[in-house]
Formats: structure tokens, sequence, C-alpha cells
């Protein structure tokens, strides 16, 4: 390919459908597959793929030692292409108008287990209730970053103030902080813990939880932590009908005492508060269907705002 055919004219005549062909091979693991991805035929994908190869003047895959992968271009390209497809879709797809009574709009959202409970556990039934047609997919960030979840197609990530990316919008919804939780029918603990009864405890933890760095660090590496899960959600199961004391958001646990038979208790030792902050892309700010979600989440997060403000005030 010599240099005249990569002008921005011949640019300009690449067929876009060539674009989600280069996705699918980039990130398919075999030509076939990245065909059945996008519902073209092995003999269309292979056509596809030439010209990709002409247009970039590489082959995109290699084989050494008979193993598939990218070349150094490829790798390059694959998270570039993710990012304009979005932009692609989202512009094509964009409405001056956002109706949830017809919208089939899907809202794809990101929050870690804590904070899906906490805010999205409420928030999404609300946007359900309101537009019956639309579909809400809720994951879990794992290790992703921002940047490569939003390439992937999602529409907000709920991150702590200790994971903000600052390269994207953001917002802050609302401060938290840590509790305790004990079984109703503690055998010990009523209505408060003192440090020696939280010391003396035996504890049930969250082995993924992230705690604020501070001082309250040194009395949490201090607990006899005899039961361990990776799932919030599991924290109640883990401590009703035993001594077992846990500890985590004030909020979710806050949100499990309104369902199950126990007790959330203030701790016993100075707590630092975290903020919790909305992320998405820049290209979704004006988007009429990102405010409608945005006025969800702000909705419901207020009143935990107004409540922290009014407990600020009298302490």
């Amino acid at each position: 390919m010599n240099r005249s055919d990569s002008s921005p004219g011949s640019l300009r005549r690449i067929n876009l459908n060539l674009l989600y062909a280069l996705d699918a091979i980039l990130n398919a693991s075999s030509l076939t597959e990245a065909g059945r991805q996008i519902r073209l035929s092995q003999p269309a994908m292979s056509v596809a793929f030439r010209k990709l190869r002409d247009q970039f003047n590489d082959e995109l895959i290699v084989y050494p030692s008979g193993e598939r992968m990218l070349t150094p271009l490829a790798e390059k390209l694959r998270p570039r292409v993710k990012k304009l497809l979005a932009q692609l879709d989202e512009t094509f797809g964009l409405q001056l108008d956002f109706d949830p009574r017809t919208s089939r709009k899907t809202f794809h959202l990101s929050a870690p287990e804590n904070l899906a409970t906490m805010l999205l556990g409420r928030v999404v039934p609300t946007m359900l209730s309101e537009a019956q047609n639309i579909r809400v997919v809720v994951s879990s960030p794992g290790n992703t970053k921002q940047s490569e979840l939003f390439e992937g197609g999602a529409d907000l990530v709920i991150v702590p103030h200790s994971l903000l990316d600052p390269r994207f919008p953001a917002t802050e919804l609302m401060k938290d902080g840590l509790s305790c939780m004990v079984w109703d029918r503690h055998p010990t603990i009523q209505s408060t813990i003192t440090q020696e009864q939280y010391l003396e405890a035996r504890h049930a933890s969250v082995s993924e939880a992230v705690y604020a760095a501070g001082p309250q660090n040194e009395i949490l590496a201090q607990r006899n932590i005899v039961a361990m899960t990776g799932r919030y959600g599991t924290l109640p199961g883990l401590i009703i009908g035993t001594d077992l004391v846990a500890t985590g958001s004030g909020w979710v646990l806050q949100y499990y005492a309104s369902m199950f038979p126990v007790r959330v208790l203030k701790l016993p030792f100075p707590v630092e508060l975290e903020s919790v902050f909305a992320q998405w892309p820049d290209y979704r700010t004006n988007d009429p269907a990102h405010r409608w979600l945005m006025t969800h989440i702000d909705s419901f997060t207020a009143t935990h705002r107004r409540a922290h403000k009014s407990t600020h005030k009298k302490t």
C-alpha cells in the first residue's frame, strides 16, 4: 500500500462496517468467531480481513509457533476502535428527546457489589417502573479501569473517591463510612458496642472489602476474623444466629437491617468518611437518557446527603 492510499480522502471512503469487522477480529479468538459475532459468513469475513490488512498495511494477526497473536499495531488499535464504535453508536442512536415510556434503551451500569447493593438495588426498580421497555445491566468492574469499562460500552460507573479517574466527568453522590452489624439477638451486644467488646469479639469479613486509609485501619487489623466471604451479600447469613460481628459500609448494612433480623451499630472508634462518585464518558454528558438516569440516582442519594449533613451538624 502506498502513502497516497491512506490520505484523508481514502479514509472517508472506508465502509464503516469494516470498523465492526475490525473490532470483532481484534477481540475474538478466531476469524470464524469474529464472523459469528457480527453475523458475517466465513468468505465475507475473509474479504473484510484482507481489506483491513491492505488498509493498515499490517498483518494485524500473526501466528508465531502456531499461537494467535495481535501485532503491535493491532494492540494499539483495539482500545481505539472500541471507543470509536461506542461513539458512533451513540451518535447515530442519539435522540434530542428521551421518552422513558417508549424507549428501549439498554443502560449498562458498573459498580462494586457493595455500592451496587447500596445504590442500584433501589434505583433500578424505580427506573423500570417508569420505563417498562428499557433494560438495565449492572456489572461489577473488578479491577477494570474506567477507561476500559467505557470502551466496553458502560454508560455509568460508580466508584469510591479512591478509585476516581480525573479524566472523566464525575459527580459526588454521597459520603459513606463504616458501621458494624450483629444478629438482633446477639448474646452480649445490644444497642451499643464498646471498643473492648469489638476487639474481643469474633468477626465476619468481606475478603475484597476496601476501607479508606486512616487510623481506623489500626483497629480493624486487630480483629479476630473467623469467617471470610467474597461477597457482601452473604454477610447477614454469616452472622444471623451467631455471636459474630461484621464491619462494612454503613448504608449497605442498614439496607440489610431493613430485610433481615440484624442490628447496625456505630463503631466505638473514629471512622473516616469516603465520597462515592458517578463517572461517565464525556460524550454522554448532554444525552437526555443520561440525564434521566442521573435524576433517578440523584433522587435516591439526596436523602442520604441530607441525613449526613444533619448528623454532621449535630456532632
